[in-house]
């Protein structure tokens, strides 16, 4: 291996950035030329690449987001697109791509594979939605920030003996919703795994009241059949409590990585060149049982990681018990 490429896609996650520096400075001690490409597939289509020295890696393990940039590119996806992709990386002489990203990057990177380019992919988004990987890159971040959030805004709701709803991020998957509400000790939460009715949730809310909670927490994941405002309503109709509805946003992707995330991304930048160095590539990098472990590239989007249902339950069972 001469020449590597790294490249960031889709949404940003914290811990993009340790994990290029590590990739970069690892390239370096083996005397391999790194190079970053900018704003994702769609910089490679475009031939946008830089040598990662000093002047783009110092300093960035700290930094949210992405110092590559990220973007979904429409024109990846057509044939056309993935030939200039392809052609791109073979005209610069890069021998190997690391993909950092979500499903759809990972999905993207194994359409490059029937042009003979050899890939690794690291599971980079907050939703923690790559069922193949126990963490994806910036998930360990995005809960501690929404978490947070959550702790303060709740200071607030308790003076007021207000109940309040929050919507985190996490697009089809519950687990930013699981853990930000088990660490905030939340009252009821709602996630698409679950099948949870407003019902059901207004049900949770009404035990926690009788228990002398005045001022109960709901917490939902996104793309729910039923928005925070249906079950702030229902709320406010069936218990007569005040309760406010928000939705927490961007702020769960930005800001420094965790330390988690930190060695995380480290690990997986430095792994990556190593396993390419000894020849193994076509593989997505990942964790299970907090072992670093690596799937076939092109099976790692069809294995089923099921929802922590007993996590949840035991966030139940605390409430239960009062």
């Amino acid at each position: 291996m001469k020449k590597i490429a790294i490249l960031t896609s889709g949404g940003d996650s914290q811990g993009m950035n340790i994990c290029i520096n590590a990739f970069a400075n690892t390239c370096k001690s083996h005397g391999i030329i790194p190079i970053g490409i900018r704003r994702g597939y769609q910089g490679l289509i475009e031939n946008d690449m830089i040598f990662l020295d000093d002047t783009v890696i110092k300093n960035i393990q700290g930094l949210g987001g992405s110092v590559l940039k990220v973007s979904r590119s429409e024109e990846f996806r057509t044939n056309s697109g993935l030939e200039k992709a392809a052609r791109n990386l073979n005209k610069n002489g890069i021998d190997a791509l690391v993909v950092i990203g979500g499903n759809g990057s990972i999905a993207g990177s194994i359409n490059l594979l029937k042009y003979g380019i050899k890939v690794i992919a690291i599971p980079g988004t907050i939703d923690n939605d790559l069922y193949y990987t126990d963490r994806s890159l910036g998930f360990d971040t995005a809960v501690n920030n929404a978490v947070k959030a959550i702790d303060d805004m709740m200071q607030t709701m308790d003076a007021n003996n207000r109940g309040m709803i929050v919507t985190v991020m996490g697009r089809n998957c519950g687990d930013i919703a699981l853990y930000s509400a088990v660490g905030s000790m939340a009252s009821a939460m709602g996630a698409r795994e679950l099948g949870t009715t407003i019902e059901e949730i207004v049900s949770d809310v009404k035990v926690c009241l009788d228990a002398g909670d005045t001022s109960p927490l709901v917490i939902l994941s996104e793309n729910l059949e039923y928005t925070a405002k249906d079950v702030e309503k229902a709320i406010r109709r069936n218990l007569k409590i005040d309760t406010r509805a928000t939705e927490l946003g961007y702020i769960q992707r930005g800001g420094s990585p965790s330390i988690f995330d930190r060695m995380y991304g480290m690990n997986m930048g430095i792994w990556a060149v190593e396993l390419l160095q000894e020849g193994v590539y076509n593989v997505a990098l990942g964790m299970k049982n907090n072992e670093m472990v690596y799937v076939p590239l092109e099976s790692c989007l069809n294995i089923p990681r099921p929802f922590e249902v007993e996590l949840y339950n035991k966030l139940k069972k605390m409430h239960n018990q009062k």
